[in-house]
């Protein structure tokens, strides 16, 4: 079969490996689509692999084409997407039900071989049914756990105002998941207007391009939010969640930071003096694994306001990886997922 392998800085080759066999526990996936995540422009850019050649690629969908001896609960045919993790599921925190913060876990795609080939072998405790719904948007549920499980770090009720900080594709996601829950006012706040756009047609009841318009003048006019979740991963943003967060509001940090942050006293003491409550989140992980957070995201994009294969905008062949990852790069480019396609059926 063909891979895609990253074999040093900037270097992605073709490499035809044999198509791997299940163990007794394994199944057999033949990829459809899989997504590029943004963990993973590093990894090919500047070489931020645990060792080469690695084959990317976490975010994707599939057929299952064959199954080990032990498998029960799906069957050659099956439409799946794959949680990446691969926990150990003996360390206190993985029977704790807390496997995202498994010391000894595996990844397929940055431990493991990833989907940037035509088969990969995950543990059948890993598939998640998909029944009818599209591949091409199966392979955006990984990216939507990411953001469900954020969203539901917060004691988040019905009828709340919520912050979106950064329309990428994870604000938008949180958009998705927050419009589900049932809160009232959804402002999205982002530089660029397509991405605004983007998060209205998604359920948006608000936009502010802050290149434009002042963020805390809005915020006075509209109401302070009581939820904000924070996508963006810049100093910037990452100020602004305490700057706007309302009085006993809740902060949700899911944007991996790409900088310093510096807080002085003032934008440190307004989680003191409101009381905010701030939590982290990390990956989409729950118990019993993979979690609530996949059970829900086929059923989410389903009911999405608009149609979910908006969210991907950009669809690249295996022999186009690398201009797949040119696009991850452009800062013109009108781009939210970028996606590969691994099988001629798909």
């Amino acid at each position: 079969m063909t891979t895609v392998a990253v074999t040093g800085v900037r270097e992605l080759t073709r490499v035809s490996v044999l198509v791997p066999e299940c163990g007794p526990a394994d199944v057999l996936v033949r990829v459809a689509y899989c997504g590029i995540c943004g963990s993973d422009v590093p990894r090919y850019f500047d070489g931020g692999v645990h060792s080469f050649p690695q084959v990317l690629g976490h975010e994707f969908s599939g057929v299952i084409a064959t199954v080990g001896s032990e498998v029960t609960r799906v069957a050659p045919g099956d439409r799946v997407a794959v949680a990446p993790l691969v926990p150990c599921h003996t360390c206190p925190e993985c029977r704790a039900g807390r496997p995202a913060l498994c010391p000894n876990y595996s990844f397929i795609g940055s431990r493991q071989q990833g989907a940037l080939a035509e088969y990969v072998r995950v543990p059948e405790l890993n598939v998640v049914p998909v029944g009818d719904l599209d591949l091409k948007v199966a392979a955006l549920i990984e990216p939507l756990t990411v953001a469900i499980h954020g969203v539901e770090r917060l004691p988040v009720e019905a009828g709340q105002d919520a912050a979106v900080l950064g329309g990428g594709v994870i604000g938008l996601m949180a958009v998705i998941t927050l419009r589900a829950k049932g809160l009232r006012r959804i402002t999205v706040v982002d530089v660029n207007p397509w991405a605004l756009e983007m998060a209205t047609r998604f359920g948006a009841t608000h936009t502010v391009n802050v290149a434009e318009k002042d963020l805390a003048a809005h915020f006075a006019t509209v109401g302070a939010p009581q939820v904000v979740v924070e996508t963006a991963g810049a100093a910037a943003t990452r100020r602004q969640a305490l700057a706007i967060a309302a009085r006993n509001g809740s902060v949700v940090y899911i944007g991996t930071p790409t900088t310093d942050l510096v807080l002085d006293p003032e934008a440190f003491e307004h989680i003191l003096r409101k009381e905010l409550l701030i939590r982290g989140s990390w990956m989409s992980y729950s118990a019993p694994f993979p979690g609530g957070e996949w059970t829900q995201a086929p059923d989410l994009l389903a009911g999405a306001l608009s149609d979910p294969a908006q969210l991907v905008s950009h669809v690249f062949s295996l022999d186009e990886v690398a201009n797949g990852f040119a696009v991850m790069r452009d800062r013109h480019a009108r781009r939210l997922k970028v996606m590969f396609r691994a099988s001629e059926e798909a």
